[in-house]
């Protein structure tokens, strides 16, 4: 029997065999920039690593400061990124993100990074602070560090307007929110995903499924995809978030992805009590944060 580690691997296999773009049609990759996802189809197949640039650009970005400008996409090359002192060094000293081909983990990687640049060089600086700690011997990663790696893999940005429906989010009540307030959940709330490794997930998406959000209050939401003023805004905040790892105790909040309107057939109650679909439970409620607000 095969384990779940080489399951994953081959379906990554066969998903990495071909460049198709019927994904860009559904939820979340929509909410991609069109003009983003209209450069994509010039190619009939798997752009390479060199063309990520060019791709990355057509997001319209914010402020020239170092914090909010694009890295350059190059390709891999694993004694460069030795030298460098490991993958997140290489980003942090060179500015540049080390890119396999044909590999959707990496394209997703890039899309995230040209949404929300200071999101995730807020991520990086966080990954290669060496001087936080204790540090896990597990993984030589301080538990800040941790935190940046669930929202860099897995991550998503909950935002809305609904203070009273971020905190049923944050009490796992999740038929509440998701078909008890089904209306407003739609009006008040957006799911922008970060976590590159879960936008691979869901070009074949399984039950159970699950994000980790960090959950916005926000004082209006975009309206459209190019409403780049509010994505730099959330970017903005989204990275002050992740600056303050380093001082506070958060949680990142479990999103089960299937379970919102639009990513799945769920378009009935009785979806809402299937437990392959919900099964979380939080570990620990000490110490919480007070969310970040969006103004």
């Amino acid at each position: 029997m095969q384990s779940l580690r080489a399951i994953h691997r081959a379906v990554q296999a066969a998903n990495n065999a071909r460049f198709g773009l019927e994904w860009t049609r559904r939820l979340p990759y929509r909410n991609f920039h069109p003009r983003f996802l209209a450069a994509l189809e010039q190619y009939q197949d798997w752009p390479r690593p060199e063309q990520y640039d060019e791709l990355a650009h057509q997001v319209p970005q914010g402020a020239h400061e170092a914090e909010a400008e694009l890295p350059r996409f190059v390709p891999q090359d694993r004694n460069v990124v030795k030298q460098a002192g490991g993958y997140e060094q290489h980003v942090a000293k060179l500015r540049q993100v080390p890119t396999r081909k044909s590999n959707w983990h990496d394209f997703f990687n890039m899309a995230v990074w040209a949404h929300f640049p200071r999101l995730r060089w807020a991520l990086n600086a966080l990954h290669v602070d060496d001087q936080i700690g204790p540090k896990d011997p597990r993984n030589g990663r301080a538990p800040p560090q941790n935190l940046a790696a669930t929202l860099d893999e897995s991550g998503v940005l909950v935002l809305s307007t609904s203070p009273s429906l971020l905190e049923d989010l944050r009490g796992l009540r999740f038929k509440r929110v998701f078909w008890e307030r089904r209306a407003e959940l739609l009006q008040s709330t957006r799911f922008w995903f970060v976590g590159h490794g879960t936008l691979e997930s869901l070009l074949t998406p399984h039950p159970g499924l699950a994000a980790k959000g960090l959950l916005l209050e926000v004082s209006r939401l975009p309206a459209s995809e190019t409403d780049d003023e509010v994505r730099h805004a959330i970017d903005a905040r989204a990275a002050a978030a992740v600056h303050g790892f380093r001082q506070r105790h958060h949680i990142l909040d479990p999103v089960p992805i299937l379970g919102i309107p639009g990513y799945w057939d769920n378009e009935r109650p009785e979806f809402y009590d299937d437990p392959q679909h919900f099964r979380l439970e939080r570990r620990s409620r000490a110490k919480r944060s007070p969310p970040p607000r969006l103004c």
